[in-house]
């Protein structure tokens, strides 16, 4: 990976600094020493797999850029304030208990409601902190959904007691 200085001020800083943080965050780049001229005739080559969804759904990757830029990640994969809200890990297709008794399963229609109106329907053990994302375009929603999706068969960090 070649690095070039650019002189950038504000936004396009910002979008260099996502797009380090991206790379950091689980999007590894092939290493220099898996070059084609290593690689002999006879052998297949191995293809790398990824836990995450994301690797191969453009939605999903999408979603996680909005996820990093409208700063979700602040409070839902922090490691400060982790306990403090929900970790979205292993979150879509599962039961989640609300505040008022009632379970529900964590699907489409679930986080687009969450995202959108978030204090609708509360889960349990977590005070109404989130504020409405209903600026978002239907794309992002539908994006960060993807991504939320995506992270399905990973198991939560942070788990409240």
């Amino acid at each position: 990976m070649s690095v070039r200085w650019i002189r950038t001020t504000g936004y396009g800083f910002a979008l260099i600094a996502i797009t380090v943080l991206l790379m950091a965050c689980g999007h590894q780049s092939t290493p220099a020493s898996n070059s084609a001229a290593e690689t002999k005739p006879s052998e297949p080559a191995k293809e790398t797999t990824s836990t995450s969804a994301t690797a191969t759904d453009p939605e999903a990757a999408k979603g996680k850029l909005v996820f990093v830029q409208v700063g979700c990640n602040a409070c839902h994969m922090s490691p400060a304030v982790g306990k403090d809200y929900p970790d979205l890990r292993g979150l879509y297709g599962s039961q989640v208990k609300l505040k008022d008794g009632s379970t529900v399963v964590a699907d489409e229609a679930y986080l687009r409601e969450s995202i959108l109106n978030p204090n609708k329907q509360l889960v349990a053990g977590y005070p109404p902190s989130m504020p409405p994302y209903n600026y978002l375009k239907e794309e992002q929603v539908k994006q960060l959904i993807a991504y939320i999706k995506s992270l399905k068969d990973e198991k939560p960090q942070f788990v409240k007691h």
